[in-house]
């Protein structure tokens, strides 16, 4: 706290003797009838009738985290003595929080919010100077609401043209967190410029704690998490909130998930239904990221600078490129490149012919063969028992999309009915454990408005669909209200994490730059890692799941390597316009491909973007779409 100014004769205001001032001539460390030390605030003016029950309703609540109120006359307000520094004063003269001391302040402070929210009251005034530093915690004080708020205090912590509430008060406790993290609040500089395009300045900030502050400081109040939505993220719970089912006369499968930020939205990397699959999930590279003169919130200040070609966390591994056994494919569409020693296969295939057919190809016990027609695509479950085959485009034949699966264990085939029109999925992909098929969910409206609502989980087993979905109403209308060619080109897909507990998709940020999402499979978010570009290809992650590859984060053709669980930066991959990512190889490989003419080219590259050795040549026409699905054997 400010320093203790003893009073000289002292003064007694209703049962207290004033002892000495603490702050400004208002505030006074004062006596009780017991002899108990009591802080008490002499107020601006007597409170009303509705300051008085406000405060009352503070009193009666006794929130966790915040200096309890005692007692409350006319003109004063007494509330329990914390002894200690406010964060204001910590910061300015010691320097910033880091580690354990921040994360505690985050956490205690959020309480203190929460607590008040949940009984229908809010704070109004959080700034570094309402926390104390006390021996058993930090405390947010009580504000005085009789006392006008500076141009100067609103600008720093909160949105000026914002009403207080609950919303204002978790930007303003995002702002101190920031504040008590680098010593500045987020917005000290250049504030106009980056209020307008959402540019918090986060400094030094890295991980969840990052993702979390810059979720709460989104401009439209509705699309920051609540302040109990922080603490269960803070404490590692995020998403345990129920919400109640979207209105609709059709029922869920799945609980709706916490409410989504209209702002981030998860979207497509794809994009209408027809251009979605062109680049495909092959993806090509991402047009090399425009260099902004404003300071976009990102994880640490090695992922804003350039980063030389990746130093791998591991030697990199010895791949083979003598003794390859060519594979002949049928129909003449290519050769297959394989080795004893290499770590994954191509399990299946989608090809465009010459007359504009996109047939599937899969391997199964008897080599490759056709599994298929044309815009089928069949995917093999990386234990190599399950082969589901699926149109996307089923909507020319009939009204409802059937997936094929067969056992080519048993040899038996069965079929799953799973969306009706206007719904059509895309995007397979298997559990790591096979168990279950992930497919990601568009709906079309109107015949020309497509949009993403969701994703759905397939147990060929049980012979179970689920349909989660992760798109509300807001988040549709924020998605259509995007021009065509960014909607074209930003619908997303969803994927397995590496565990297989969870799902990932990426989303566009406010400054129409790529992030990737983590649900449950549930679809509750988990994190956001907004500053890591835009996902490629079928294998986001890295053979063990430490790393994660993305485009487009770099002023140059780029692939980006990421610290999966950290998001910390760890290199980039120099790459080509034209060249596709398809994914890992290997912990120190990726998978790249081009088009040569008619030839659609797989490679093997380092971390340095050179060309190890080639894994098949396909024979695809130059504008068709070509699809791959590798599995490790």
């Amino acid at each position: 706290m400010s320093p203790v100014l003893p009073l000289e004769p002292q003064e007694r205001l209703g049962p207290y003797n004033l002892v000495a001032r603490l702050a400004d001539d208002r505030v006074f460390l004062a006596e009780s009838p017991t002899g108990e030390q009591v802080v008490l605030r002499r107020l601006a003016r007597p409170l009303d009738s509705r300051a008085r029950d406000a405060v009352a309703r503070i009193w009666e609540t006794a929130a966790v985290g915040t200096a309890h109120i005692l007692d409350v006359g006319r003109d004063y307000v007494v509330t329990e003595y914390v002894q200690g520094p406010t964060l204001e004063e910590e910061i300015t003269g010691r320097g910033p929080l880091t580690g354990t001391a921040l994360h505690r302040l985050a956490i205690a402070t959020a309480t203190a919010l929460a607590s008040l929210h949940r009984a229908s009251l809010y704070h109004g005034r959080v700034r570094p100077s309402k926390v104390v530093l006390g021996s058993d915690g930090p405390r947010l004080l009580n504000p005085d609401r009789t006392r006008p708020v500076t141009a100067f205090d609103e600008d720093r912590w909160r949105r000026p043209d914002e009403e207080e509430g609950p919303a204002a008060d978790v930007f303003a406790w995002a702002a101190v967190v920031v504040f008590a993290a680098t010593g500045s609040p987020p917005f000290d500089a250049d504030t106009d410029r980056r209020r307008s395009y959402g540019a918090a300045d986060l400094g030094p900030m890295t991980g969840p704690l990052r993702d979390l502050v810059a979720d709460c400081l989104a401009q439209e109040p509705d699309d920051r998490p609540t302040a109990e939505e922080a603490l269960l993220r803070l404490l590692g719970h995020s998403g345990t909130l129920d919400t109640a089912i979207p209105d609709g006369t059709q029922s869920r499968t799945a609980p709706s998930p916490v409410r989504r930020t209209r702002s981030r939205l998860p979207l497509l990397i794809g994009g209408a239904v027809a251009l979605a699959l062109v680049a495909g999930a092959t993806g090509y590279f991402a047009t090399p990221r425009t260099p902004r003169t404003v300071t976009v919130a990102a994880p640490a200040p090695t992922s804003a600078s350039p980063v030389a070609a990746v130093p791998s966390v591991r030697p990199p591994t010895p791949i083979p490129t003598t003794g390859l056994t060519a594979v002949s494919l049928p129909d003449d569409v290519g050769t297959v490149f394989e080795h004893p020693d290499d770590p994954i296969q191509l399990s299946s295939f989608q090809i465009t012919t010459a007359d504009d057919q996109r047939i599937p190809y899969a391997r199964t016990g008897q080599g490759y063969t056709k599994t298929g027609d044309h815009y089928d695509l069949s995917v093999v479950s990386p234990d190599g028992r399950w082969l589901a085959t699926m149109n996307e485009f089923y909507l020319a034949r009939q009204n409802q999309m059937d997936i094929t699966f067969t056992d080519q264990k048993s040899g038996a085939t069965f079929k799953l009915p799973t969306v009706n029109t206007p719904v059509t999925a895309h995007y397979p992909v298997w559990s790591p454990d096979s168990r279950t098929l992930l497919l990601t969910l568009w709906y079309t409206e109107d015949g020309d408005k497509t949009y993403p609502t969701g994703f759905m989980k397939i147990d060929p087993v049980a012979r179970k669909t689920t349909v989660v979905e992760t798109f509300n109403r807001d988040d549709i209308a924020q998605f259509l209200a995007l021009s065509e060619d960014l909607r074209t080109a930003s619908m997303a897909a969803y994927a397995w994490t590496p565990d297989g507990q969870g799902v990932a998709s990426a989303y566009l940020t406010p400054l129409e730059t790529y992030g990737l999402r983590l649900f449950d499979t549930d679809g509750r978010v988990l994190r956001s890692m907004h500053w890591v570009g835009k996902v490629s290809g079928r294998d986001w992650f890295s053979p063990s799941g430490d790393l994660l590859v993305t485009t487009g984060c770099e002023t140059k053709f780029a692939a980006c390597v990421w610290d999966a669980r950290t998001g910390e930066r760890r290199g980039s991959v120099p790459a080509r316009e034209g060249q596709n990512l398809l994914g890992w190889f290997d912990e120190t490989h990726l998978i790249i491909a081009r088009k040569d003419g008619d030839t659609y080219v797989v490679e093997v590259v380092d971390m340095t973007g050179k060309s190890v050795r080639v894994l098949a040549e396909l024979h695809s026409d130059k504008d068709g779409v070509t699809q791959l699905f590798f599995t490790p054997k």
